[in-house]
């Protein structure tokens, strides 16, 4: 199952990767470029993100996130865990601000686990799906967005010590509720 599913992630990266090259060249010149920054605010999960249109629906993302020791109180880990995330994605916007998303996310991981009393480090490369839509609105002129995004992932590297992995399922993972992220376009 695990093989079966890194396959599928990795062929859903080249995939994209050979759509976004097939773009005509001289798309990019006739659009207004917009750029956005934007910042998810998930409780002990922080997100900020650059995101560039490269066509009128085509845009490149890039992005750092922290992982805060506390969401053990939410996955009930038997100790801490720290990540420090790169995020790199490319979004499609399918209909209006409805759109799909894939990111590769290089990680650092530094996990404490509280029973072994050890300490674990290394690093993780993940790829995560992400389906959402963008609320654009407008105060006093500045144009703003909310953007909610479901999503799944995979450890394709997962550093995690075993006892973590038992407790948040191992390398798949498929989130529950909706992330939300607030932005400002320029």
């Amino acid at each position: 199952m695990n093989l079966i599913m890194r396959l599928a992630l990795i062929a859903l990266i080249i995939i994209s990767i050979q759509n976004l090259s097939a773009q005509q060249k001289d798309t990019i010149k006739k659009i207004d470029k917009v750029n956005a920054i934007a910042i998810g605010p998930m409780g002990d999960i922080f997100i900020v993100q650059y995101g560039r249109k490269i066509s009128k629906t085509n845009e490149l993302i890039v992005g750092a996130s922290y992982t805060n020791p506390e969401i053990l109180n939410v996955i009930k880990y038997p100790g801490t865990e720290q990540i420090l995330t790169l995020e790199l994605g490319y979004r499609k916007y399918l209909w209006r601000n409805l759109h799909a998303e894939i990111q590769i996310d290089p990680q650092y991981f530094n996990c404490k686990d509280t029973i072994e009393n050890k300490t674990y480090n290394g690093f993780g490369l993940t790829p995560e799906i992400r389906l959402g839509y963008r609320f654009d609105f407008k105060i006093k002129k500045l144009p703003l967005f909310i953007n909610l995004q479901w999503f799944a992932g995979y450890h394709l590297i997962n550093p995690k010590p075993e006892r973590f992995k038992k407790v948040d399922g191992g390398s798949l993972y498929i989130s529950p509720i909706p992330m939300f992220f607030i932005g400002l376009k320029f």
